[in-house]
C-alpha cells in the first residue's frame, strides 16, 4: 500500500495533467491529508455527456477538507475534455474511439490512448480507484455499479466491498470489458469500481448526490476519514450482463424501461425504417433487470440498444 505524504494540516492543490503530444489538459485536484494513509483515485467524464459524474467530482474535490483526511485523494474532474466540449456521445472526436475501451493506453497512440496512458500514471500510484459515470447523452439507466472479477482474490474482495459500501442497489461483478477502467485497474492490482448514476444528457441533482454519498462512504470504508461507515443493506450481486446491439440502421422504439424485470425473449423494442415498416423486433437477451436503454430514435449498425443483468 502506498502512503500519501504527510503535510501537517494537509494541502489541496489544483493542477492540470497534460496529455502527451497534445494541447489537452485534464483538470485535477490532489488532496493530501494531515496523516499518511492510502491513495484513492477518483475519475469522471470518461464519456463527454455523462454530466452527473463530472459535477460530483468537482463538488467532491471542492468540499473535501484535507484536515479530516488520512492519506491522499486525487480527483480528475474531467477525463475527456475533447468529448465533453464537442458534446460527443461515447467517442473522442479526434480519433473516433471509446476512451473506456482503450486502457491502459499508449504514450505514442491516438488521443484517446494517450489520455488513457496519462490517467494510468495516476492509477498505478493509487491503492483504490472510483470511476464516475452517468449514462451518456442517449442512455437512460438505473443506477448500478461494476467491478471486475479478475485481478486476484484480494483485489476482487476489496472492489466488492467498495461497491457494496457505495449504496447503489444494483451491483455487477463483471468478467470485464476489455480496455475499461475497472478491468485494467484490476489487472495492475488496484481495486476499482465503475459507478453509474444519471442519464440522457441531464445534470440530475439526485444522480450527483448518489455519487457524493457513495464517495463519502468509500472514504469511510477505506479509513481515509475517521467517520464510521453507515450500515449498508446487503445487495445481490449480478454476474451476467448481456448487451443487445443493433444489427442494422433504423429508428428505435424501446418497449421496456430501466429497472424493469424481463424474461428471456420478451419483446423489448422495435427497429423500423423511415417509412414506419418493421425491420427487426428486439427481444430481451436474457431474464433479469434492464439496467440501461438507449433513448435515441436514430440508430446505426452496431449501436447498443439495451442491457439486462442477472444473478
Amino acid at each position: 500500500m502506498s502512503e500519501g505524504p504527510n503535510h501537517g494540516s494537509g494541502t489541496k492543490i489544483r493542477d492540470r495533467l497534460q496529455v502527451p503530444d497534445s494541447n489537452v489538459f485534464l483538470p485535477y485536484t490532489r488532496i493530501h491529508g494531515r496523516r499518511p494513509g492510502p491513495t484513492l483515485l477518483v475519475t469522471a467524464g470518461i464519456h463527454g455527456g455523462e454530466y452527473p459524474g463530472i459535477e460530483a467530482a468537482i463538488r467532491f474535490a471542492q468540499a473535501l477538507d484535507p484536515g479530516r483526511l488520512r492519506g491522499t485523494v486525487n480527483v480528475v474532474h474531467m477525463t475527456n475534455p475533447p468529448a465533453f466540449f464537442a458534446k460527443s456521445q461515447y467517442f473522442t472526436p479526434e480519433d473516433g474511439k471509446n476512451l473506456n475501451r482503450v486502457f491502459p493506453g499508449r504514450v505514442d497512440g491516438s488521443l484517446s490512448e494517450r489520455i488513457a496512458h496519462s490517467v494510468m500514471s495516476l492509477a498505478k500510484e493509487s491503492d483504490y480507484w472510483v470511476d464516475l459515470h452517468g449514462g451518456d447523452i442517449h442512455e437512460a439507466l438505473t443506477p448500478f455499479l461494476i467491478y471486475s472479477d479478475q485481478g486476484g482474490p484480494l483485489v476482487v474482495e476489496r472492489s466488492r466491498a467498495m461497491a457494496e459500501a457505495y449504496g447503489i442497489r444494483y451491483i455487477l461483478e463483471s468478467s470485464s470489458i476489455a480496455g475499461s477502467t475497472y478491468a485494467t485497474s484490476a489487472q495492475v492490482g488496484v481495486p476499482a469500481i465503475l459507478a453509474e448514476a444519471g442519464g440522457v444528457g441531464q445534470l440530475s441533482e439526485d444522480a450527483v448526490q448518489i455519487h457524493l454519498d457513495g464517495l463519502e462512504n468509500v472514504l469511510r470504508l477505506l479509513d481515509l476519514v475517521s467517520d464510521p461507515l453507515p450500515r449498508v443493506e446487503t445487495k445481490p450481486i449480478f454476474r451476467k450482463f448481456v448487451w443487445t446491439h443493433a444489427s442494422t440502421q433504423g429508428l428505435f422504439y424501446p418497449l421496456v424501461q430501466v429497472g424493469q424485470e424481463v424474461h428471456h425473449g420478451d419483446l423489448a423494442g422495435r427497429l423500423q425504417n423511415e417509412y414506419g415498416d418493421l425491420i427487426q423486433e428486439i427481444v430481451a437477451p436474457q431474464s433479469g433487470v434492464v439496467l440501461f436503454v438507449v433513448t435515441s430514435l436514430a440508430i446505426v449498425d452496431g449501436d447498443p440498444l439495451l442491457a439486462v443483468a442477472s444473478e
